[in-house]
């Protein structure tokens, strides 16, 4: 009887072009980054080639986010609850008091004990 073969795993996606691009690099300069070629990131970053945990700690590094950044978040996405608390962790201390400041009138008066 011939063996029987497995399917080929569809690779999962992650957010690796995102977060170089975020970061303004092109795949060049990430892939010297990196340790690695070009055709690899490019192969990487389009899921036809998959990525050991090692670059993805390095890509961390290279790209200032964490391991799971690049897995589950998309940079690029201003309008996403993370990256709206990143943008008020990175501003100036007298705006990020601005802000609060509008979204606590926005909410309305918190109900409940804070303890």
């Amino acid at each position: 009887m011939a063996p029987i073969k497995k399917p080929k795993q569809q690779l999962k996606r992650t957010f690796l072009k995102e977060w170089r691009e975020y970061h303004n690099l092109s795949q060049e300069a990430a892939a010297s980054l990196l340790n690695i070629s070009r055709t690899l990131l490019s192969k990487i970053e389009n899921a036809k080639s998959p990525y050991t945990q090692q670059l993805m700690e390095n890509a961390a590094v290279a790209y200032r986010c964490e391991v799971a950044d690049l897995i589950m978040r998309n940079p690029l996405d201003r309008g996403a609850v993370w990256s709206l608390q990143e943008q008020l962790n990175t501003a100036p201390p007298e705006r990020r008091q601005d802000i609060l400041t509008v979204v606590e009138a926005m909410l309305g008066p918190r109900t409940g004990t804070d303890g």
